[in-house]
């Protein structure tokens, strides 16, 4: 039988690979150099939480907290991927139904137990890993530089969106506990965020590169346009769309599991996809997820930590 135990390479490559879909929406609309900015600052603020929280389960208020915003968080992923794909696809296709499709497979992870997830996800991730490598070694060649350096966005949107990509590390704590012990292996983790921050920033500038900063912000979903101009003899934007799927799919997958075992974490899919499906995320100024992500940061560091278990 497997152990149920999960490893510090585990959860740091889900929050690595959910991350980059987190980091593919603010390329495009952020200035990478803010985006740099914030990783130092990221993981200071992810070494300060696990030594707040160290091997302990979070106190019910804190767990409560983390179910609830995962759900905003999970719904406003699904909102923008449905979106994406419809977009992909020349705008046909329903978009109700497009939310549903991509709830299935979440409903079929979120209902197995969390070591199994974590399995998958560090068998895939290299999938990951050679499309944002492939979208950076085709890119990089073809930028224009001049556009790069140019700013792409304020200031305030720029960190805004720092603070949402390295916020996906937040969403680990809730099972922290349930790491197996390994000397320094969960401090490890923060290289990995330092490199989902870094990773995000270069994919930022790609994009500015390829497309120059006031185009990109007029575009809807400027990342994936500026990779369909990559291919010498086809557009790519359907291929990379269609293979970012795995970091949308790992990112709401994180987020279900903060709602804990069983069936919890498909509990939260359908609720998620409730909310998806009413539009409501469509309403929502952009800064409420990363704003909503500090306040719950500051919360974790400022509430006493749960009892040992």
């Amino acid at each position: 039988m497997k152990s149920d135990k999960l490893s510090p390479r585990q959860l740091s490559v889900a929050v690595l690979v959910g991350g980059l879909s987190t980091g593919a929406a603010a390329a495009g609309r952020a200035d990478w150099r803010w985006l740099l900015a914030c990783v130092p600052v990221g993981v200071l603020a992810g070494w300060l939480l696990l030594r707040k929280v160290g091997r302990r389960p979070l106190q019910p208020v804190l767990r409560v907290l983390y179910g609830f915003w995962a759900v905003v968080l999970m719904a406003d992923a699904l909102d923008r991927t449905a979106g994406r794909i419809q977009a992909a696809a020349g705008g046909r296709g329903n978009a109700g139904w497009l939310l549903v499709l991509l709830a299935l497979p979440l409903l079929w992870m979120g209902w197995g137990k969390a070591a199994a997830f974590f399995r998958a996800v560090e068998i895939l991730w290299l999938a990951a890993g050679v499309t944002v490598a492939a979208v950076l070694l085709l890119g990089v060649p073809r930028m224009e530089w001049t556009w790069a350096l140019k700013s792409g966005g304020g200031w305030l949107e720029s960190v805004e969106a720092g603070t949402a990509v390295l916020s996906v590390g937040l969403f680990v704590l809730p099972f922290l506990y349930k790491v197996k012990e390994e000397p320094g292996g969960v401090h490890r983790g923060l290289v990995w965020l330092g490199t989902l921050g870094v990773l995000s920033a270069a994919l930022a500038a790609v994009t500015a590169g390829l497309l120059s900063p006031a185009v990109a912000v007029e575009l809807d979903g400027p990342f994936f346009t500026a990779a369909g101009l990559l291919g010498d003899s086809a557009r790519l934007e359907g291929l990379v769309s269609a293979l970012w799927l795995l970091p949308d799919l790992v990112f709401i997958g994180l987020l279900a599991r903060s709602w804990g075992d069983r069936h919890w974490p498909a509990l939260a899919v359908l609720t998620a996809l409730g909310a998806a499906l009413t539009g409501v995320m469509g309403a929502l100024p952009g800064i409420v997820a990363p704003l909503g992500c500090a306040i719950l940061a500051v919360l974790t560091g400022l509430l006493p930590a749960g009892e040992e278990k």
